[in-house]
């Protein structure tokens, strides 16, 4: 055997040497890093959970109406709030397209009640 052929052979089985420590070490961390991934995924579908309990919780129509009440100062609505679509003219006036363009609006909201 030449001293060439030795000196290439050596050099591959070196390189194939080389080639498999990489590949070891490379496919390590990999795996770290799929292990990272996955505890990140873990970590993210517990934070779902909780948002979609807290969205089920808060969504039920009794806590918005304490909501409503404790925060926003609303009340349960009167009888009278509710107007039938027929009495709205005499309520708020005739629509714009029916009212006089002359007419001042201070008139027209006194004239309607």
């Amino acid at each position: 055997m030449s001293k060439r052929a030795f000196l290439f052979g050596l050099a591959v089985v070196g390189l194939l040497i080389f080639s498999l420590y990489r590949a070891k070490y490379g496919a390590q961390e990999t795996v770290a890093e799929i292990e990272a991934v996955e505890v990140q995924i873990a970590e993210a579908e517990a934070a779902q959970f909780d948002l979609e309990a807290e969205f089920a919780h808060r969504s039920r129509p009794e806590w918005i109406e304490e909501f409503a009440r404790r925060e926003l100062g609303m009340v349960p609505m009167k009888a009278e709030q509710f107007v039938r679509s027929v009495d709205l003219d005499g309520r708020v006036g005739p629509p714009m397209e029916l009212r006089d363009a002359d007419q001042p609006v201070d008139q027209e909201v006194g004239n309607a009640n």
